[in-house]
């Protein structure tokens, strides 16, 4: 009998597959060992084990990276998205196994630099190896953010900071970039002023035609260009929802609710982040963006019920008042397509936008109070 040959298509596929499985057993190990060890009552025995975790995530890696760069020169562009993709996740799980290795005061600011220091420094190894628009802008959007996950997370060890000042910093910071990540990844090139400069110098002039060199710009000109952007907005984009919603997990587990500042600010922050993430879609052209934002809406409002369920009592019913503000935001998004024009629709717009730019505006404040900043300055 003869064998059916594989087509090139089912080997990409298999191949997409099985780096998407191995992230998940990375993340999964990871998982296990960071409860095994860093938990209280934790087995003490497990703690040479993070050394044969961290060197098989390594090897991985390295594997991943090998991979993107054979299937760039094979002209394989999902296959190598996907392969750096999973390089970046195992060095993040990376980072997370290696902070197991030894006991620390502050394992969560611990693996948040070891983690941006791996994905850093494999970042770092790619930007030589590949040369390629999209991916050098997934390559350049990721080491921009784990650069500056990696300062903070150094400064919060150096100082002694608590996690939540860190969770919180990282909140504000990611609103804020994903607010204007338009104008954070999209720069002219220096070349295209100065074509575009002696194009208009030398276009009315009497001496002869226009230069070779000094011409109109065409879409061929532009396109690797828009090719890095379009990547590094949609990284950007993914990086930043990330560290929205991880920071804020972080923030509802370590939130002190027994302090009123600390139980407000949190309560703010909710409602606020909720509505941007229900109104934001509102402005965006792309479904993916639309779906990933909503979806990231529902787990914070869900994070937030889960934790304030503990806490409810008959004197403290706040989460209505939350929720109440959460449903304003969603009936406003139902409201605004079912007005098909005229000045309802236009006022229900407009009141939708206010709403977006004032929970975006009041967002990093509110992070500022659920972190425990202000109690932090009072004891300086």
């Amino acid at each position: 009998m003869r064998h059916k040959e594989t087509k090139p298509a089912d080997l990409q596929a298999i191949c997409i597959v099985s780096l998407v499985c191995a992230v998940l057993f990375a993340g999964i190990a990871v998982t296990v060992l960071s409860e095994s060890v860093l938990l209280p009552g934790g087995d003490e025995r497990m703690r040479g084990l993070p050394v044969l975790l961290v060197a098989s995530l390594i090897l991985l890696m390295l594997f991943c990276d090998r991979l993107c760069v054979v299937s760039i020169r094979s002209h394989e562009q999902t296959v190598a998205l996907v392969a750096m993709a999973c390089a970046v996740l195992l060095s993040v799980c990376a980072g997370v196994a290696a902070s197991c290795v030894e006991p620390c005061a502050q394992p969560i600011a611990a693996a948040v630099f070891l983690s941006s220091s791996c994905v850093c420094l494999n970042m770092s190894l790619m930007t030589v190896c590949i040369d390629q628009p999209v991916l050098n802008g997934v390559i350049s959007a990721c080491f921009a953010v784990s650069l500056l996950l990696l300062l903070a997370s150094t400064g919060t060890l150096m100082c002694s900071l608590d996690v939540r000042l860190l969770a919180g910093l990282v909140l504000a910071a990611a609103i804020c970039c994903l607010q204007m990540l338009p104008n954070i990844v999209v720069h002219v090139p220096d070349r295209y002023l100065v074509q575009w400069r002696a194009y208009m110098t030398r276009r009315w002039t009497v001496r002869g035609g226009i230069p070779e060199e000094a011409r109109v710009l065409t879409q061929v000109d532009i396109r690797e260009d828009m090719q890095t952007f379009q990547a590094r907005y949609a990284t950007g984009f993914v990086l930043c929802l990330a560290l929205l919603v991880l920071p804020y997990a972080a923030l509802v587990a370590f939130c002190d609710f027994h302090r009123m500042y600390d139980a407000v600010g949190f309560l703010v922050l909710t409602a606020a982040l909720f509505l941007f993430l229900t109104l934001k879609p509102r402005r965006s052209g792309r479904p993916f963006e639309r779906y990933c934002m909503r979806l990231s809406a529902v787990m914070v409002m869900a994070m937030a019920c889960v934790r304030a369920w503990g806490f409810m009592t008959t004197e403290n019913m706040s989460l209505f008042g939350v929720c109440a503000i959460g449903l304003i935001g969603v009936l406003l998004v139902y409201a605004i397509p079912v007005q098909k024009g005229g000045f309802h629709s236009l006022v229900l717009s407009r009141a939708g936008d206010a709403l977006c730019f004032l929970s975006m505006m009041v967002t990093p404040v509110a992070a500022f109070f659920a972190a425990g900043a202000l109690q932090y300055i009072r004891g300086l």
